[in-house]
């Protein structure tokens, strides 16, 4: 009896839950093969693009500007490497694969982030890594004020263009051209809504969504799917 009544808590112990949006999975795994904890590793950092990784090291506010420096995404690619490079995983040409992949996105996205900040105190580091689609952006961020301002005016012009609401990004614009700190203004929209978007383009990013959702259903003895209706 005594067994019995042990046996749910024992199986909810080697069960591991993961989804998003309207779609659940419950995976019973065997834990002689990989633990919830290796599982849970797995699921961070090769199933998805870890969490911080698009976010570490952001300038949003002109008030960042001129404290900002590297040390947050050195830290955090130094600190997801060694993860990779450690962490417990299935074998398999799959899964040796997929970690040499998100090794490659790591540091392509953090070397992007660099660029970024370094740009921000010397902008002719942006010709050390020229791409020639964003060379408009890159020759407006290195030259004069009147440069910038224009390429800043433009900017604002197109985002218009695609916007749900112009008349708010022409408010906020004005605001901010009238700004003492209009220089500042335009260098971080320019660079992050111009330069910055136009770099990402050339950022190795993995996708392979379907293959790798099947490879780790392959970990678990079963895997129950809960659809959501919205």
């Amino acid at each position: 009896m005594l067994l019995f009544s042990t046996l749910p808590a024992f199986c909810q112990q080697n069960t591991f839950e993961w989804g998003e949006g309207l779609t659940y999975y419950t995976g019973k795994f065997d834990p002689k093969k990989l633990n919830k904890t290796e599982l849970q590793t797995i699921y961070d950092y090769l199933y998805n693009r870890h969490n911080d990784m698009i976010s570490v090291g952001n300038i949003w506010k002109i008030e960042q500007m001129d404290t900002a420096t590297t040390k947050s995404v050195d830290l955090y690619y130094s600190k997801t490497l060694r993860i990779l490079e450690t962490m417990k995983i299935p074998p398999g040409v799959f899964w040796d694969s997929l970690r040499i992949y998100r090794k490659r996105e790591l540091f392509e996205v953090c070397q992007n982030s660099r660029l970024f900040i370094l740009a921000l105190k010397d902008p002719s580091v942006m010709y050390d890594y020229y791409q020639e689609a964003c060379s408009s952006e890159i020759k407006a961020l290195n030259g004069d004020s009147t440069q910038l301002l224009k390429a800043w005016f433009e900017l604002k012009e197109k985002q218009k263009l695609i916007n749900c609401c112009p008349e708010n990004l022409e408010k906020t614009y004005q605001t901010e051209y009238r700004s003492k700190n209009r220089l500042k203004y335009a260098k971080l929209e320019l660079m992050t809504y111009g330069w910055g978007n136009c770099m990402n383009h050339f950022v190795y990013y993995h996708s392979d969504d379907e293959h790798i959702q099947n490879e780790f259903e392959k970990l678990f003895i079963h895997v129950d799917r809960e659809d959501e209706e919205e």
